[in-house]
C-alpha cells in the first residue's frame, strides 16, 4: 500500500559491499557519494483494478556500505517518526550532514544495490518521490532524490463490428417468364469466435451484455470457431434492371430465428436481385446478388 502519512520504507537486506581494506577503522577516507539512482519504470500505467506493477530502484555509489529507499506520493509529507524523518526535530531522510573528515590514502568501495516496491490500483495516482539515504564506510550519511509517475488508463478500444455474410442466396426459377413470381431465399450469418456472446448460448441473436469478446474475428485467428445464425434482423431487397446503374428498393423483410429468409417478388425485367443487411455498431453490413433472365 502507498504511504499516506509517512514514507513507505523498503525492506532492506544488508547489501554486499567491498572490504574497505587496510584503512578500515584507521582512516575514514573521502566523502561517500551516490553516483546514480535509476527508477524503472519512470511511469507506471495500470489499466484494471487487479493490476499491479513493480518499481525498481537501483542505487549506485562509491564508499557506501548500506542504503534505505523511501517512497512518498506527491502531496504527502514526511512524518516525524524515527524512520519517517521530516519536520519533527530529527534528521529523517534529509538530516544534517556530519562534518567532513580529512582524507587519507584509501581504497575505494564500489556499491550497487536494487530495491523494489509494488504499486497497486489503490495506491495514489500522480507523482511519487523516491528518496535514498545511504551510509558511507566512514559512517557518514549521504542523500539522493528521484521520482516516478503513476496513472490509471481506463480507456478500452471500441469493439469492432463482427463480420456477417449471406450464404445460399438464390433467386429462382431462372430464367423466369415475365410477370411470374420469383422466390428469393438464403441465410444471414455472423462470425462466431470462442468465448464470445455468439458462442456461449444457442440463440439466434444474443443481446450484447458487456461480456468478453474477441472483437474482430477472422478465420485465420486461433479463436475462430464458425459462422452462426443471425435471426430477427431486417434485410432490404433491391433490383438492378439490366443496363441500369441504379438499384431500386423493393421491400424489407426479416430473417427467421435460424437466420433464413424467404420472400416472393414479381419478375418484370431481366436484372440482378440483391439483398442487403445494413449492419449496426456491433454487426458489419453484408450484401448478396443473383442475376435472373426474364423471358416472354
Amino acid at each position: 500500500m502507498a504511504a499516506t502519512v509517512g514514507a513507505a520504507v523498503l525492506s532492506v537486506a544488508g547489501p554486499a559491499y567491498a572490504d574497505p581494506g587496510p584503512n578500515d577503522g584507521h582512516h575514514p577516507g573521502p566523502d561517500p557519494k551516490i553516483t546514480s539512482i535509476v527508477v524503472n519504470p519512470s511511469e507506471v500505467v495500470l489499466t484494471r483494478h487487479r493490476d499491479s506493477a513493480t518499481v525498481s530502484v537501483t542505487v549506485k555509489g562509491v564508499d557506501l556500505k548500506s542504503a534505505q529507499v523511501y517512497f512518498l506520493p506527491k502531496g504527502h509529507h514526511w512524518g516525524g517518526g524515527d524512520n519517517d524523518g521530516g519536520h519533527g526535530g530529527n534528521d529523517g531522510p534529509w538530516g544534517q550532514k556530519d562534518d567532513a573528515e580529512k582524507n587519507v590514502m584509501y581504497k575505494p568501495t564500489w556499491f550497487s544495490e536494487t530495491y523494489s516496491k509494488t504499486i497497486g490500483w489503490n495506491d495514489t495516482v500522480g507523482s511519487w518521490s523516491v528518496r535514498v539515504v545511504a551510509w558511507g564506510v566512514n559512517g557518514r550519511k549521504v542523500f539522493g532524490d528521484s521520482s516516478f509517475f503513476v496513472k490509471h488508463n481506463t480507456w478500452t478500444p471500441p469493439r469492432s463490428p463482427k463480420g456477417t455474410r449471406f450464404v445460399g442466396f438464390n433467386a429462382s426459377p431462372e430464367p423466369v417468364k415475365q410477370g411470374r413470381k420469383l422466390t428469393l431465399s438464403g441465410r444471414l450469418q455472423v462470425a462466431q469466435c470462442y468465448g464470445d456472446h455468439y458462442y456461449k448460448w444457442d440463440r439466434a441473436r444474443v443481446e450484447l451484455d458487456g461480456s468478453s469478446s474477441s472483437g474482430s474475428c477472422y478465420e485465420s485467428r486461433k479463436y475462430w470457431h464458425d459462422w452462426y445464425k443471425l435471426g430477427w434482423e431486417d434485410i432490404d431487397v433491391y433490383f438492378l434492371p439490366k443496363g441500369s446503374h441504379k438499384w431500386r428498393y423493393v421491400d424489407t423483410i426479416e430473417t427467421n430465428p435460424d437466420g433464413t429468409f424467404y420472400t416472393k417478388v414479381k419478375a418484370l425485367k431481366s436484372g440482378n436481385w440483391g439483398v442487403r443487411f445494413e449492419g449496426n455498431r456491433d454487426l458489419a453490413g453484408s450484401e448478396a446478388y443473383d442475376y435472373v433472365k426474364v423471358v416472354k
